[in-house]
């Protein structure tokens, strides 16, 4: 296989992976605001049905990350596949525990992994 043919194939991979979160990521969203509307989803803290949805897609996501880290076959994620998924987790996690301190959370997170992809690259 030469060096574009193996190209396209990582390029199609990721194609099919961020197809397969969005898919799960919808599936999840049904779900949570199907409970919602039966009245069934449980209350923790502040929570909204938004806040479910965004804790349970970040957490989709992160894991997805990891078990992408941990197999030869696949992609490793990118930057911005980790700052997605904590941008998501920290706007669910926001709504559970009434975190007024969200958007400068996700700042702080975006510049930490932005500068460690930077450092880490330069190796």
């Amino acid at each position: 296989m030469n060096i574009e043919q193996k190209m396209m194939s990582q390029v199609e991979q990721r194609k099919r992976l961020e197809a397969v979160w969005w898919a799960g990521s919808l599936i999840w969203t049904g779900l949570v605001f199907g409970a919602d509307g039966l009245g069934i989803l449980p209350q923790i803290g502040g929570a909204d049905a938004w806040s479910w949805v965004f804790a349970g897609a970040g957490l989709y996501g992160l894991l997805g990350n990891l078990w992408r880290v941990g197999s030869p076959d696949q992609p490793d994620p990118t930057t911005w596949d980790y700052i997605w998924s904590g941008i998501l987790l920290i706007l669910g996690l926001a709504g559970f525990i009434n975190l007024e301190i969200a958007f400068p959370l996700i700042l702080l997170l975006v510049g930490v992994v932005i500068l460690g992809s930077v450092l880490v690259g330069q190796d």
